[in-house]
């Protein structure tokens, strides 16, 4: 009872620790040349204590930000672990650029945002007008203290056709529906290694692309053929 006491003190201890880490934009920065923004939570606890202000761009990156008109946009942030992040982007990274670029994708200059929520991809996507933005987000730690290192990808596409919004909105039952959303979770050497998901991910984003659908209706064309 005492060895698994410890081991639970020990898990949960790692846990806060990976919530209230900080996003090393340094560390980012000698991986690829990332531009940075800035959410309208201002502080960590902001970000943790107000969701809604990590889904939303400050003023201040709105004013700089323009639309770019690419395929695809790569967005890392924080989100609840900025642990899985730096766990992760080492081997995931260098996997997406050469993806994308063996593809012919068009993509933005990546971007990293301290204090984001999974949210603030759409936003961002219609600013850029990107089809598709890959976000990159440190998940809820749990379990064990490895799961602090636990990254999800959410690839967010953007229904800017009138004609795929409508087969979107048929599909869903959601007349108002802007944004539909395939999720990659549990990335992390513990889970799915951060090398293969890069993989996975850029097929992922391939079929979104020539598809044209992302999320359930993306499944629901891939099984009719």
């Amino acid at each position: 009872a005492n060895a698994v006491a410890r081991q639970v003190r020990l898990n949960q201890g790692v846990v806060r620790a990976a919530i209230h880490a900080e996003l090393r934009i340094d560390d980012l920065q000698r991986i690829a040349p990332f531009r940075v923004i800035t959410t309208e939570a201002s502080s960590k606890e902001a970000h943790l204590g107000s969701p809604d202000l990590g889904a939303r761009i400050s003023a201040q990156s709105i004013e700089w930000l323009t639309p770019e008109n690419r395929q695809v946009q790569i967005v890392v942030s924080d989100g609840l672990s900025a642990e899985a992040v730096h766990h992760n982007m080492n081997d995931l990274l260098p996997v997406l650029f050469d993806g994308f670029a063996g593809r012919s994708f068009t993509t933005g200059q990546p971007i990293a945002a301290r204090y984001g929520r999974v949210k603030l991809a759409e936003p961002l996507a219609e600013k850029l007008r990107c089809d598709v933005v890959v976000y990159l987000i440190g998940e809820r730690p749990g379990g064990d203290a490895l799961a602090s290192r636990s990254l999800s990808a959410y690839l967010v596409y953007r229904l800017g056709d009138p004609d795929i919004q409508k087969q979107a909105a048929r599909f869903s039952g959601n007349a108002g529906i802007c944004f539909e959303y395939t999720v990659i979770s549990n990335i992390y050497s513990g889970g799915l290694p951060p090398a293969e998901a890069g993989g996975v991910i850029v097929e992922r984003v391939s079929e979104i692309l020539s598809r044209k659908a992302a999320g359930n209706r993306l499944m629901s064309l891939v099984k009719q053929g």
